[in-house]
This record gives C-alpha cells, structure tokens and sequence, in this order.
C-alpha cells in the first residue's frame, strides 16, 4: 500500500516543494480498489483533489488510442484463423504479381519447405525452380515459365545459353505444368544430357518444338522418335536446326514421320544432311500426307540426290514451302531435268528457295525458261546463282555469278509470311533486283490513264514507267471500256513515283497526285526500239502502306499471277496516212496556259487598283468611264508595254525606262510642237513615277525612274491630259483618253506576241522538231536554272543565265544582240496578274524557256539542215525560212556547241532537214 499511495510533496536539493510529482500526476483520481480485483475490501485509497488539467487533455486521447489497440489484438487472439501456407495459396505465372511471388517464395525458401514437408503439401512451380536451383548451385532463374506477359501455353527461353544445369532446373519446373503446349529451346547450348531429361516432359503434350543451334543427340531424338509414329502425337512444327544430326539420325526420324498424322513444319535445316540419307527424304516425301513446309537449307545434298528428290515432288500435293538453299544441287550437272520438270508440274507449291546451290549458267537457263510457264510460285529465291528475280518473278540470267558470302543477308523465308526485315532497295531509280513477293509483302494496285482527265492523250500507245523498275517503259497495252487504259501491277509497300509517256512525251497524269521535283534529273528510256531521253521534272506520287499479305491460309489474296507477261508494243505496218494533227496532242498542250479574258481581266483589276488616275480624274463617273475605256484597249497596251520594257529592263526587272518610253511616243506621232512636246513628255513620265514612290517605296519590283505595267496607261492618261484639254478646256477627261488611245492604236496593235505563237510556233512542224528534240531543251535547262535559286524552291531560269546560254552558243552578231534575248525572254513568260508582289515574271520555266529558245531561233535565223549549198544565204533570206527549219537548225547547233560529248555520243548529225526526208515505203 505503501508503495501505490500518492505522495504531495517531492524533495529538490533538500527542499520541500508544493508540487505532485510526476508520479502523482499520471494518476487521476479513481478508487484503485475498484479496477483492480485483489484489491477488494480495501478502502478506496483517495488521489489527490489537485492535477495538472493540461497534462490530462494531452493523455486523455492516447488512452483512448490505447484501448481501441488492445480490443482488436484481443479480437484477432479469440478468432484463432490459421494463415494459409505459402504452396497452398494460388499463385499466378503470368504479370507483376507472379514476379512479386517468385521473390517472396526466394527469401522463405527455407520456411516454405519446411511448411511442404510438415503438411505434406506439393511444392509449387516457384518453390520447384529455387529448391533445383539451390541443390545445383546455381543462380536461380525464372526460366520462362514466370514472365510479366505472354501466352500461359507457351514457353520461349530462346537465346539465353542456359546449358544442362539449367535444363535440369527446367525440368522441375515443368513436372507441375502439363498444359503448355508450345516450347522454344533455340539457341541454348543443350546437349544430349539435357535433352533427354527435357525432351520426355514435353513431347507428349506439345503442339511446337524449336530446338534449334542445340546438340541434342540420339538420347535427345529418342523420346520424339517414339511419340511422331503414335496417333495421340500433337507435334505440328518440328525445329532441329543445326543440331549436327547427321544422316542416320535424319534416316531414323524420316522414319518416324513418315506414320505421323499431325507434323506440318519439319525443319531439318544445318544437321551434315548429305546424299546417303536421299531416299529416306524421298520417301517422307511420297509417303507423308500432312507436311506442309520443308526446309533443308545448309546440307551437303548434291546433285544426284536432289535430283530423286525433286523427282518426288513432281507429284507432291501437300508441301507448299521449300528452302532448299545453301546445298550442292548443281555438283554433277544432272539436276537440270528433275528440277525443270518439277517446276513446270509442280502447281502447289508456293515459296521456294534455290539461293548458293552451285548452279551452272546452262542450269540457270533451264530453271528460267521452266519457271516461265510457272504461276503458283509466289515468292522464288535464286541469290548466289547466275541471275536475280525482277518484280514480275522472272529469273533474269546475270552473266557473271553472285559471291554469295558478300551479299547474304539472314534473309531466310519462313512459310508465307511478309519477312520482318524486308529487302532494302537503296535507289528507287535503279530496277530492283531478287525480289520476292511473299517475304517483300508487296500488293496489288491498279494504274489507269483516262482520256480527257489524266491528260489529253486518248490514242496508243501510252507507257507507263515506275521507279522501282528504273523507269523502263511497261506498254498499257489496248484500251478497255469507255477507251481507259488499264493495268493491275504487284508494287513494293511505301511512297511510288510514275510517269506515263504519250507520243514519246513524258507527262503526269492529272487525275493524280503530281509530285514537282526540285533537283530535275534526266533517264533514257527506249520506247519500241527507239532511245528516248526524258527530263523528270514532276511524277505522279502514290503512297502504299503495308497491307494483307499475298498468301494468307494457303490462298493468294491477289489476282495477279507471277511471271505474267507485260503487254508487247509492236508497231503496226500499216499504210502511211495523212496526220490528224491538233493542239491538244502537242507538246505544250499538258502545261502551257493562254491568256484568257478572264485573266486579263484580272490583271487589269490589279492595274488600275494600283494607279493613281483617281488622284487627278475626281469625279466618278469619268473614272468609270476611263476605266472602261481602258479596258477596251488593255491588251493591245499591255502587248506594247511588254516590247518596250524588254529594250532596257532594271536588272532582272522589266521596265520602260525614258528613252523606251520616248521612242514609244514618237512611234505613236504624239509630239507635233505645238500641243505636246518632248519636254512635257518627260515631266509626265516623271509625275506617273513620282505618284507611287511612296505607296511602293523600297519595292525593287517597281524602280523609281522606270514606268511598270500599272503605270502604263496613266502614262497614257496623264499625256491625254496634256495634249488636248490644256489647250482646248471644252474636252473632258474622258475625250481625252479615248482620243490619245485612238492615235495611239495603229502602232500598238502591232505588238500581238500570241499572233507569231498562233502562225509561226504553235504548229505540227514545230511540234514535231520539239519532241524529236526534247531531250536537248531537257539537257541545256536543267543545266542553266540554278544560279538564283533558294534552297528548297524549285529550279527556274533567269535571264543572266539565258544570256550565257545565247554566248557560249556564240550567237551574238550584228543581227542577233542582247535586247533580242531580253525580248525572247520576256514575251515568252506566261503572264502574271501581279507583277509588284511576286518574283514568278522573272524566274523562266521549262515550257516558257522552250518558246524563248524558238524566238531566238527564228530572230538568229539559221540556214535549214541540208540546204546552205543551194544559194547565196542573206540575212533577208535566212530570216523568211519558215521556223520549224530554222528551229531544227538552231537545235542541232546546241547540240554541237553545249551538249558533252558523252551524251551526245549515241547522237548522229544529220544532214537533211527532217521534213526534206524522202519516204521509201508507202507502209511503216
């Protein structure tokens, strides 16, 4: 009691304080004997009436704590539930927590068997893997039999080396999973040991072996040879790739399969195969009805023995697959007949593989012209050999033989599925070479040229040229219904660039994607035995991603046949008639634009948007009326204006600087010294340049001193202003513009640069000297449009450039100077609605700079191909030669003066004009 009753009072260095202890204030105040029971009838012991209150609010809630704490471990002591042990609880293969499982039952390895032994309990997959683990000495390892994903009934541990030890702990694993069915032991060192401890768990239930690069040997084989003949054998795919085999192994298995009811992949591949085991192979292959895939590839089978074997296949039925590459088929010379036969007989089978077999070029022969009548081989193999498969499956006999060491690529087929790692074409402007349809998983796609929509072009023949096969011709052959053209192609997956030629002209089908190429190039292509040289300046562009592939369930997805022959364009001798010739079948129909009135239209909108004529013409309603005055004689003007402006541009900008701006008013008889002088000319070229210096201030496209094609007519207007109302009030504006433009309109109607296209240019003649000469505007063009070209623009020329092209062709004499290129280029250029916010009226291209080339042949005037001894050749003489003849003059004298002698090697100089050519044969 002594001990248990509160004390008031504490000593401190001897003193006594009037404070409870903290004994004392850790004891609210209760009757002790009523809380604790051997206490009883005693009397109450009373606490002290004083405590600290601070101190029991702070305690208070921890006791509280404390009791909920005590009711749920006396709570959890009365229920008495027994934990579960660790191998009885279910634990999943598969995911984090199978992974979660495996560590757990790692760390209480000890705990978990002891629980198993105790309780009788079988141990789980995990405990199996760590206890075999632990007893081998070896690092424990899930196996592939726990894995974060995959299928429950599969099992992939290929790659990994693991040897025998780990076979063993493998094997344990196993013993408590039956169910799965498909197993990849590839590449994993194990031996025969290892084998025959595997080989007897697994062969009964499984549906997929791969026990490639292992060494399994006869103990290994034992337990497959016995389970394949039996009729509850479940093995479909059976891999023993490089296992080092060796023929009577190979004999004895052959055996085995030939009873067998269930084995559709056999892959015998790299096991010392050689011809004594030749007839067992034989005989699987007459005697097995369910094989579907064979492959031997990397033998030593020789010529003899391939020969009875492909003998076999002649009539097989099943067998869809075959690789036999990397043997000595051709050693001995006698596989040419048995392999011949079996190509042409054979209808099934569908992908096969002849690549490295020591062909001859004779046997290479054989195998091309057999593979020709051929249409179920899919996918066909022939690296290593003389020849390679172009796109359509043929065999292409190569004169000199492939190293095969230096181009094999680990590019084997597997059935008939797309190849994980395609073949790398690297030029898509080279013809493709060893292609294989399956492996490739190339597709079907139709190409069509519609009369009228895709171009202008309605008769044959029309060829078209793909990339991939090098831009060689392929003829579209006759026109179907409603007159299309139509071909259906097997092309490789991603982007595909084409062209069609038409009258020997390359042209972009309009009614599909074109595709500008900024870096031009130029090919030649021969065209029913003729070369033809064709610059790629734009291609039609179609992207194919991958799609299906060609053989799905044994059965092509595709109509297209391999090895179909390409329609033959032959020219029909027929007799010689009159050409029906027409704009629309012309070479500048596809990309030259006339000047419409709407066009016109439009650039006259611009003009008169951009002139100042409302600055001194106030009232509306004559500025209505001067408009439309002007609009009435705006192509005639602008005609003029482009001569004027070619006499002297501002650099690259084409302009009518004072003296142009002179003798164009002279011509028109406007000075007479009375009412308009030279002088008053010039102060209104310098108003009409002055009134937009400041709306176009720094626009190099507008120069200070020169008048531009908007200032033209208030040029016009302004001088009207000054000739008939300063001397005579009674005429308005409006007279006055209408007079001068009447004045003015018989010499400015001499400037119609569509007149000498129309008469001169546009013609059958030109057309025809154009097409024969393609080539060279191709070559000379693509050679001069870069020296002012951004990078990523598209080329284009520019006048300098033209200027140089004119003098290395040393053209420049007393009757050919450089205004007379300045005007070919100018009057050639399309026209621009807005000529002071778009460099396009200086930058030439390829149809304008063909125009431009035929203007400076008809202003140079050389004499006709074939004619300069027929008379003394005058300037005068020369210049009334019709312009074809001067245009197929000028262009043989490119030829002699720009084009490198090695392009121009195959080239012959003629020496008559090809319209003086006497025709012998009434029929062609």
């Amino acid at each position: 009691m002594q001990d248990i009753q509160a004390t008031t009072q504490e000593k401190d260095n001897g003193k006594n304080i009037g404070k409870y202890s903290i004994r004392s204030m850790a004891l609210p105040k209760i009757s002790i004997a009523k809380q604790l029971p051997y206490l009883s009838g005693v009397d109450d012991v009373s606490m002290p009436k004083r405590y600290n209150r601070q101190y029991y609010k702070i305690q208070q809630p921890t006791k509280e704590k404390d009791l909920i704490n005590d009711k749920e471990v006396f709570g959890s002591l009365t229920s008495n539930n027994e934990e579960l042990y660790e191998d009885r609880k279910p634990k999943d293969l598969i995911g984090e927590d199978a992974y979660r499982s495996y560590y757990h039952t790692f760390k209480n390895i000890k705990r978990i068997l002891e629980q198993n032994q105790f309780e009788n309990i079988q141990n789980s997959v995990q405990t199996n893997l760590i206890q075999r683990s632990e007893r081998l000495r070896i690092l424990p390892c899930k196996m592939g039999l726990i894995k974060l994903k995959g299928d429950r009934n599969s099992l992939s541990i290929q790659n990994q080396k693991f040897g025998d030890k780990y076979v063993e702990v493998l094997s344990e694993g196993l013993r408590t999973l039956p169910a799965i069915q498909d197993f990849n032991f590839n590449h994993n060192r194990i031996k025969e040991q290892g084998a025959a401890q595997l080989m007897p768990l697994i062969s009964k239930q499984a549906r997929r072996i791969e026990f490639q690069t292992n060494l399994i040997g006869e103990k290994g084989l034992d337990s497959i040879l016995k389970i394949l003949p039996l009729q509850q054998c479940k093995i479909q795919i059976l891999n023993l790739e490089d296992n080092n085999l060796g023929d009577q192994l190979i004999i004895e298995l052959c055996k085995a399969i030939n009873k067998n009811l269930s084995v559709e992949t056999l892959n015998i591949s790299k096991n010392n195969i050689t011809n004594t085991a030749h007839q067992s192979l034989k005989q699987l292959i007459e005697l097995n009805d369910t094989l579907l895939e064979l492959y031997l590839r990397w033998n030593s089978i020789k010529g003899s023995g391939g020969a009875e074997i492909f003998k076999a296949l002649q009539t097989n039925k099943n067998i869809k697959v075959l690789d036999f590459s990397y043997n000595l088929l051709g050693c001995g010379n006698v596989i040419a007949p048995a392999l011949k036969d079996f190509i042409i007989e054979n209808k099934f089978i569908q992908h096969l593989d002849l690549s490295a077999n020591s062909f001859t070029k004779s046997d290479c022969e054989i195998i091309s012209e057999a593979l020709k009548q051929n249409h179920s081989i899919y996918g066909f193999h022939f690296r290593g050999n003389f020849g390679f498969v172009d796109s359509k499956g043929f065999l292409i006999i190569d004169s000199s033989m492939k190293n095969f060491n230096s181009t094999h690529i680990e590019q084997r087929i597997r059935g008939v599925m797309p190849h994980p790692k395609p073949y790398d074409h690297a030029s898509r402007f080279e013809k493709v070479k060893d292609v294989c349809w399956i492996c490739d998983n190339w597709q079907m796609a139709t190409f069509e040229w519609i009369p009228n929509q895709s171009g202008a072009c309605a008769d044959e023949p029309i060829f078209i040229h793909f990339d991939y096969e090098g831009y060689e011709p392929i003829f579209l052959g006759k026109p179907v219904e409603h007159g299309h053209f139509r071909t259906h192609r097997m092309i490789p997956t991603g982007d595909i660039e084409y062209f069609y030629t038409a009258n020997s002209i390359q042209v972009a089908s309009q009614s599909v994607p074109i595709k500008q190429h900024i870096e031009k190039f130029r090919t030649k292509v021969s065209i029913a035995d003729q070369v033809v040289n064709v610059l790629i300046d734009e291609t039609n562009i179609e992207s194919y991603p991958k799609s299906k592939p060609v053989i799905e369930d044994w059965y092509p997805n595709y109509d297209v046949l391999p090895r179909t022959q390409d329609p033959i364009y032959i020219p029909a001798r027929r007799k010689k008639q009159k050409r029906i010739w027409t704009y629309p079948i012309s070479i500048w129909a596809p990309k030259y634009k006339f000047d419409t009135e709407d066009l016109l239209r439009k650039c006259f909108e611009r003009d008169w948007q951009c002139c100042k004529i409302s600055k001194f013409v106030k009232k509306q309603e004559e500025q209505d009326q001067v408009k439309e005055i002007l609009w009435q004689a705006y192509k005639p003007m602008r005609e003029t204006y482009r001569f004027y402006a070619s006499v002297n541009p501002t650099g690259d900008v084409f302009s009518m600087s004072v003296n142009p701006t002179s003798d164009f008013v002279n011509q028109c008889q406007l000075i007479d010294q009375k009412q308009l002088k030279l002088a008053d000319v010039d102060l209104k070229f310098i108003a009409t340049c002055s009134a937009s210096s400041i709306d176009y201030k720094g626009n190099y496209r507008n120069p200070e001193r020169s008048l531009v094609r908007y200032q033209m007519m208030e040029f016009l207007v302004r001088v009207s202003d000054d000739k008939y109302i300063r001397f005579n009030p009674q005429i308005n504006i409006v007279q006055a513009t209408k007079m001068i433009l009447e004045q003015c309109m018989p010499h400015m109607s001499q400037f119609d640069s569509h007149k000498w296209r129309a008469e001169r240019y546009f013609v059958e003649q030109c057309d025809d000297v154009c097409k024969k000469y393609k080539w060279v505007f191709d070559y000379v063009y693509i050679r001069n449009s870069s020296r002012k070209v951004k990078p990523g623009q598209a080329p284009f020329m520019c006048l300098d450039e033209l200027k140089d092209i004119c003098n290395k062709a040393n053209l420049y004499d007393e009757n050919f100077v450089e205004r007379d290129v300045n005007l070919a280029f100018n009057l050639s250029t399309l026209t621009q609605i807005d000529e002071l916010e778009s460099d396009r009226l200086f930058q030439m291209q390829w149809i304008e700079f063909m125009e431009a080339i035929a203007r400076i042949a008809d202003k140079y005037s050389p004499i006709a191909i074939g004619k300069k001894e027929e008379k003394e050749w005058t300037y005068e003489l020369r210049y009334q030669q019709p312009l074809f003849y001067k245009l197929e003059a000028f262009m043989v004298h490119l030829i002699n003066n720009l084009v490198d002698e090695e392009t121009k090697k195959n080239w012959k100089q003629p020496t008559i004009s090809m319209f003086d050519e006497v025709e012998e044969d009434e029929y062609y």
